[in-house]
């Protein structure tokens, strides 16, 4: 049975199609498909600040037709003076497609609002999205996600493509929220509320072993942090061993990691220095989350094993396989799949619209599935890990490293625990992790402070990974 669904549009144009004459006459071109024939020169859609969009999704009803407003809709956020990235489309899309899916299966008129408010398409909406969570099909993060979206739409359609309706889509009402600023102070802001909500209720089971960092992080225990090592050792992949270390030494998440280059690993670097230094984000080859500038401090023997992996056979034979043959020879990716393929695509790569679905990460998911995990198991080491993880497991070391270096000073503990010091460490974990907001910092403590999982220091994991990696050479 066809449901509704969105496909993705690599390259998408935007221009006005306009009828123009040439020597008085009309000119024409006919359609490939249809021989239907039309007349258009293409010009600069003045109300976009760009002139095309790579990965535009576009949504269909179940009999293939475009729905039309769901579509202008998303095209109305290319209007933006900021640019919206793919993933925040696709995922308006995603939403969309699933309330088209159940407005088709309950055979709903989004448009038709009655009197009684029950009945009203967002209410009868929410009401579903709640019967979706009792029965454990979706969290209240994704309902909350969803409803927000269909709002948004419904907004939309009465602002911007002069939609009434005969009664209200849901209740309003102000609120004052409280929060923490990224310098720590308390604050307050005033947000409309509805009454199409959900409670988001996190229990001490789910979140016991976690910290709330873009996603549920789980830091890695001492033990777990060694066991894992041991396993990429044996497994032999240079590219995932040092990409790991990567991000247990800096906390880059995974689009950094795999969108670092070959000219990030060409400084010659004094055997006196121990950290290099690489500007990430907007204005970089590098991504990041939200195009932020963050500091990369990679220790140097890392970056001194990743320049030796560099120019090595394994290395180059992989570059000479990659289809991608950027301006600057130096541009390619540090770190290619065995075909030559990226692991993550930057945002800024001039060859994205080769791609329908551009490589984002998949293929390191899979290693960790296929690979690493299996290896972990056949160790008798059971404990689930993903890439994020190590981000966290690095925020973990960052802030035990600081406290321990006061434990030989009884007096500077006791400041580090109670005052400015402590105030201090949260600053140096905050800057190094590129939290907008010190509450996600202080997450960290919190989880340190409650569940006091033993995890290894900074600089002593690093002493241990300085001794791994004998294949970083990719021989």
């Amino acid at each position: 049975m066809s449901k509704a669904k969105f496909e993705v549009i690599t390259h998408l144009k935007l221009f006005e199609p306009t009828s123009y004459v040439v020597d008085g006459e009309i000119i024409s071109n006919t359609c490939p498909k249809t021989k239907e024939r039309f007349k258009y020169q293409i010009q600069q859609d003045d109300d976009f600040s760009l002139d095309h969009y790579n990965h535009f999704p576009m949504i269909l009803n179940l009999d293939g037709s475009l729905w039309e407003q769901a579509n202008l809709f998303l095209l109305d956020s290319l209007k933006s003076v900021k640019r919206v990235s793919p993933k925040t489309l696709e995922s308006k899309s995603v939403d969309l497609v699933m309330f088209r899916r159940w407005l088709d299966t309950e055979e709903v008129d989004y448009l038709a609002v009655p009197k009684r408010i029950m009945a009203r398409p967002t209410y009868r909406f929410c009401a579903y999205l709640h019967e979706l969570i009792r029965n454990g099909q979706i969290k209240s993060s994704t309902a909350k996600r969803r409803m927000g979206t269909v709002q948004t739409f419904y907004r939309w359609l009465k602002t911007c493509a002069g939609v009434t309706f005969d009664y209200p889509l849901w209740r309003e009402k102000e609120v004052f929220i409280s929060f923490k600023d990224n310098k720590g102070f308390s604050q307050s802001k005033k947000q409309i509320s509805t009454d199409l909500s959900f409670k988001q209720i996190n229990s001490n089971s789910d979140y016991g072993e976690y910290i709330q960092d873009g996603g549920k992080l789980r830091p890695l225990a001492t033990n777990e942090q060694y066991q894992l090592v041991e396993a990429l050792r044996n497994i032999g992949n240079s590219e995932m061993t040092l990409s790991f270390m990567l991000a247990l030494t800096t906390g880059a998440r995974l689009q950094t990691v795999f969108t670092l280059r070959y000219c990030h690993f060409e400084a010659k670097i004094p055997d006196s220095l121990e950290v290099v230094k690489i500007n990430t984000g907007n204005g970089t080859l590098i991504d990041t989350k939200y195009g932020k500038n963050i500091v990369l401090h990679i220790p140097a023997w890392l970056y001194r094993r990743i320049q030796l992996y560099l120019g090595s056979k394994r290395a180059k034979t992989r570059n000479q396989l990659s289809k991608l043959v950027y301006e600057s020879d130096n541009h390619q990716y540090a770190f290619l799949t065995k075909g030559g393929r990226p692991y993550y695509m930057a945002n800024s790569d001039p060859f994205l619209t080769l791609y329908r679905h551009p490589p984002r990460g998949i293929s390191v998911n899979a290693f960790i599935r296929q690979q690493l995990i299996p290896e972990l198991t056949n160790k008798g080491h059971i404990f689930s890990i993903r890439f994020h993880d190590l981000r966290a497991t690095f925020g973990m070391n960052l802030l035990e490293d600081k406290i321990k270096s006061t434990n030989h000073n009884s007096t500077m503990r006791r400041e580090l625990l109670s005052g400015d010091a402590l105030w201090s460490a949260l600053m140096i974990v905050q800057k190094r992790l590129g939290h907008s907001s010190i509450t996600t910092t202080e997450r960290y403590l919190t989880f340190r402070k409650d569940f006091s999982i033993a995890l290894t220091v900074q600089s002593e994991f690093e002493k241990h990974l300085m001794q791994v990696g004998d294949n970083y050479e990719g021989k």
